[in-house]
């Protein structure tokens, strides 16, 4: 009985601090506050956006680094976006787009992408549709990816925006549902 009601005091503390929500990425997860938040690592990284959203300095992904950008709705983190290339080279932004894939996959055990219909892609298939809408894209559009099977509590995905110019920016984004 008593570990019963101990279990259920941890539970209500959780809830109360918005932290049992599922997801997230590393140390941050949905629900937390910009202080929460800022509170992971050290907290000379972070600095804020005129929105009110949080950006921090690199962090290691896929045996490279990847600045990291925190989106909130109102006082609560609803996403964490990693961003592993923007630039102009697009040989550099395939690099970084195979890494998100690497990554997707070892996260979720595979990928889908609208570009390539419904259902698990084949990394090949996934790499060539990036060699075929890419570098065809227009400023603001998106080439995308996604985990598949999508994990309960969050939803996982890669994309590739094209900016201004031949600018791309490739970023792998961990969402609440």
């Amino acid at each position: 009985m008593r570990t019963q009601s101990t279990c259920l005091l941890f539970a209500a503390a959780l809830l109360s601090h918005g932290l049992a929500h599922a997801g997230g990425y590393e140390g941050w997860r949905f629900g937390m506050t910009h202080e929460q938040v800022k509170a992971v690592g050290d907290p000379s990284r972070y600095y804020g956006f005129k929105n009110g959203d949080l950006g921090a300095g690199k962090q290691p992904f896929e045996g490279g680094d990847a600045l990291l950008s925190f989106y909130f709705k109102g006082d609560h983190m609803e996403r964490v976006m990693l961003i592993p290339y923007m630039g102009d080279d697009l040989k550099q932004g395939r690099e970084a787009w195979r890494k998100s894939l690497d990554h997707l996959t070892r996260v979720c055990g595979g990928v889908e992408s609208p570009s390539l219909g419904k259902g698990a892609a084949k990394p090949e298939a996934v790499m060539a549709a990036w060699d075929e809408a890419v570098p065809l894209m227009a400023p603001g559009e998106r080439h995308q990816m996604g985990c598949s099977p999508m994990p309960g509590g969050e939803r996982i995905w890669a994309s590739a925006t094209r900016g201004a110019g031949t600018q791309v920016m490739v970023s792998v984004n961990y969402g609440e549902p």
